[in-house]
């Protein structure tokens, strides 16, 4: 179940998903069919600063996805976030998946198998867009950013080795937002996610970032 859910959160350069394969091919190549002019003028400090401000700059979000898993079977739901920490991807039905941050840790319930699994935001690649004061080059380790077919893709890795996997994002050029990301665990496997729809400075009800989980609340106070 964490494997899962790294794969919904992360996206990688090494995974079997045909579009990641094509951007990954596009960043060793992209000099050579673009011509050293084009990459020259592309300016990898001014895109990771406007995304920088773009990230920092949402309060409110809530959009769309579609998320295509490594078997290409594909899902769909409603994706909010109040930063800074606190993330809710819920599933359309038949999904019986429901995945939500609270600012400490990212929950994964399964309502099929009645089970509800947890691991620290701050050892999720979530934590790089939630995280209160987001500077991407500082808080991750960038392997590469590069322009090609109306994206700026950034790829990055946990400094400390603590998240299995790389995660690659895709923001628009122009306005910085975050259009969808790919994302390949410990196994090797790949899924996309792609966001639509999108509203930002929306109201969310706190309650969405709250998971019901009785067994982990009478844990928590024997503590």
């Amino acid at each position: 179940m964490i494997e899962l859910f790294l794969s919904l959160a992360l996206l990688a350069q090494n995974g079997t998903d045909t579009a990641l394969d094509s951007a990954a091919a596009g960043s060793a190549e992209t000099a050579s069919e673009t011509g050293e002019a084009g990459a020259a003028s592309f300016d990898t400090g001014a895109a990771l600063a406007g995304i920088n401000d773009w990230l920092n700059g949402v309060e409110t979000y809530r959009a769309r996805f579609t998320q295509i898993a490594p078997d290409f079977s594909s899902s769909t739901g409603i994706l909010s976030i109040r930063r800074p920490g606190r993330l809710r991807f819920e599933y359309d039905a038949p999904s019986p998946l429901l995945v939500v941050a609270d600012g400490t840790t990212v929950a994964i319930r399964d309502s099929d198998l009645e089970t509800v699994d947890r691991v620290p935001l701050r050892t999720t690649p979530l934590w790089w867009l939630l995280k209160p004061d987001v500077n991407l080059a500082e808080d991750a380790n960038v392997t590469d950013v590069w322009q090609e077919d109306g994206y700026v893709y950034v790829a990055m890795q946990d400094r400390n080795e603590e998240m299995d996997g790389t995660a690659l994002f895709a923001f628009n050029p122009e306005t910085h937002s975050l259009e969808e990301w790919f994302v390949t665990d410990s196994l090797g496997y790949t899924t996309r996610v792609t966001l639509s729809d999108v509203e930002t400075g929306v109201r969310l009800n706190p309650r969405l970032f709250v998971l019901d989980d009785p067994e982990y609340d009478r844990r928590r106070r024997r503590q």
